[in-house]
């Protein structure tokens, strides 16, 4: 496999990283540096005309090398300190002379201090030294032993009492033999030691932006076997989507996928393929299975047969399904291959079927409506609920554990999640889901990015249902005589201005767009559909679990409706929570007196009000 570890003519106008170009920049005037972020990526460096892509270590090197230092040091607690390979062999010697040893116990923090002392004050020697895996090394910051406390001690007087560097001949930036700290997180370091200390300058190695991204597909896209077969066109197109869909991955991870590509036989004309691959770990793709069509074209039927009385509503979900598994949801947008399969948002009043038709819609997609993961975001209406969601923040308990969400994501990256009561939850966790809708992917308390890519993100919410005049229609912004048109309207209108007003959020809904879905209220032929539904499942249950047949009279039948659907306001909840008190308790009650053998049970009345009724039956 032989791809272009360097390119010519990229990033001309800048031959270094950001972190890298503030490092030489605060060579003159600090001693100490930390660097944290994305510190085990590949670096673009250009020197000799060409851009080449470094480690951190090897990028370090090549500019102080530059600038006229012999030697980097390199400390982590395996294998002690060690000499970059690009120094002259000879200058073992000098340090050597200089009392600064390469073989001493690498986990013995007072000989580490001792060594970091001397390569400070080696005034007469330009050397730099790097030390890394330092909380592998010290243990928690927040939990420091006393040889740790000590260590940072002696550091913090090596970087205050620091000396410029008399070294003959000096260009004017070369002041300080500089130490450099290598953290995954600023925090591994105790913040007494870092924060505020104007001997050390904080750095971070941010991931690659689109002129980095750029540069690197430019250096690897020759290893496809088919590009020379393309066109200028076609290759410059590969070329825009690689760098554009590779968006919040590192260059090692575009060189992976790269690999991966040529691995599987994937071309440069289905990059993207590749790209998805890589981020999920899988080559499945359910969304382009062969029977997905046959299930998405017998949607209206699956989803009708369990949501009653939703038509317009059931109408729209199917649209933005059917874009959804031809991959065309945000087509407009370069990123389009990032953001998740499809976003819907439930609205309408309460027991209509919101809830219902997103567990429909799971299992239409994936053949198990199990497939889908429910949040209830009244549970997350405080600010340190987010932890519940990404994960604890490092040092706190549960941190190891992840959170909800994203280990939701990780397992099951293939499926649907559902957000009920969305204007609930706390502002912070807003901006969680704005993340992924814009970008598609989430990062945990641990640093650990998942991808919804392939998922598909519904919201529900009850917003728009109430207005705020309590002396109208009861505080109802919405009422049963409305017609579908005038219910959408102004649950639509009610939902931006809640998120543009209230919230202040209007960035979310803007993300959202026209996929607000509105469910109507509940009508009487629909509320007939329900009942006879409710009544069947409940019949099957108790043949299936007790062997009895349970036959209900027309007129026995007709009494059950009249009470259960007298009041349509709360949906079809509403009409079973009537039913358990009209038919279920006394059809318990019958079935508890009754010699538990199978037969048959008919109903042939109801009789009762208020809370008890009984049930006029005849045992067969």
């Amino acid at each position: 496999m032989n791809m272009q570890r360097s390119v010519e003519g990229a990033l001309t106008d800048r031959a270094l990283p950001g972190w890298l170009q503030e490092f030489c920049t605060g060579m003159s005037v600090r001693p100490q540096f930390v660097v944290s972020g994305n510190i085990r990526d590949v670096f673009p460096v250009q020197f000799g005309g060409k851009l080449n892509f470094l480690g951190f270590d090897e990028a370090l090197w090549t500019v102080l090398h530059e600038r006229g230092y012999v030697a980097l040091l390199r400390h982590d607690p395996i294998e002690g300190i060690r000499i970059h390979p690009g120094a002259d062999p000879a200058v073992k010697e000098t340090l050597r002379a200089a009392g600064i040893e390469l073989d001493s116990d690498p986990r013995d923090l007072k000989a580490l201090a001792e060594t970091l002392g001397r390569v400070t004050r080696a005034t007469d020697l330009p050397i730099a030294m790097l030390v890394d895996y330092v909380s592998q090394l010290i243990g928690p910051a927040q939990a420091l032993d006393l040889p740790a406390r000590d260590f940072f001690v002696a550091c913090d007087k090596l970087a205050h009492g620091a000396e410029p560097l008399r070294a003959p001949g000096r260009p004017p930036y070369l002041s300080f033999n500089p130490i450099v700290w290598r953290v995954n997180r600023p925090h591994e370091l105790p913040d007494w030691y870092t924060v505020s200390n104007e001997a050390i300058r904080p750095l971070v190695a941010n991931l690659p932006d689109l002129e980095e991204r750029h540069a690197m597909a430019q250096a690897v896209l020759p290893a496809f076997p088919d590009a020379a077969e393309l066109g200028m066109g076609e290759r410059n197109r590969a070329l825009e989507q690689f760098t554009l869909e590779t968006d919040g991955m590192t260059l090692r991870s575009m060189r992976a996928i790269v690999e991966f590509a040529l691995v599987e036989g994937i071309g440069l004309r289905h990059i993207s393929d590749a790209i998805r691959a890589y981020r999920i770990g899988t080559r499945r793709n359910p969304w382009k299975a062969a029977v997905m069509r046959g299930r998405i074209e017998d949607a209206e039927r699956r989803l009708t047969d369990r949501v009653k009385g939703q038509s317009h509503a059931v109408s729209k979900a199917l649209d933005i399904l059917v874009r959804t598994v031809m991959g065309l949801s945000g087509a407009q947008s370069s990123s389009r291959h990032a953001r998740p399969r499809g976003v819907l948002f439930f609205a309408g009043p309460t027991g209509v079927g919101k809830t219902e038709l997103a567990k429909a819609i799971t299992e239409l997609l994936f053949g198990d409506e199990t497939a889908y993961h429910r949040f209830d975001m009244s549970e997350f209406t405080s600010e340190n609920s987010e932890s519940r969601l990404v994960g604890a923040p490092p040092g706190y308990a549960g941190h190891e554990e992840g959170g909800e969400l994203v280990n939701a994501a990780r397992a099951r990256p293939f499926s649907v999640f559902l957000f009920d009561e969305i204007e609930k939850a706390h502002p912070r966790i807003l901006d969680k889901f704005l993340q992924i809708i814009d970008e598609g992917r989430l990062t945990d308390g641990r640093g650990e990015t998942v991808h919804f890519s392939e998922s598909l993100i519904i919201f529900t919410s009850n917003i728009g249902i109430f207005g705020d005049d309590r002396q109208m229609n009861m505080s109802l912004n919405i009422l049963p005589s409305d017609t579908y048109g005038e219910i959408e309207m102004k649950i639509v209108k009610a939902i931006r201005e809640y998120f543009r007003f209230t919230l202040r959020r209007p960035e979310l809904i803007n993300r959202i767009g026209q996929n607000i879905v509105v469910f109507e209220f509940i009508r009487s032929d629909s509320a007939h559909e329900i009942l006879s539904q409710m009544v069947q499942k409940i019949l099957s249950a108790v043949y299936e679990d007790h062997g009895i047949e349970i036959e209900v009279l027309d007129h026995a039948m007709a009494t059950i409706e009249e009470l259960c659907t007298a009041d349509l306001f709360d949906g079809g909840r509403g009409i079973g929570n009537r039913l358990e008190s009209v038919f279920v308790n006394p059809l318990a009650r019958v079935l508890f007196q009754r010699a538990p053998e199978p037969g048959k049970v008919t109903v042939v009345g109801v009789e009762g009000q208020g809370s008890d009724y009984h049930l006029l039956t005849v045992d067969a």
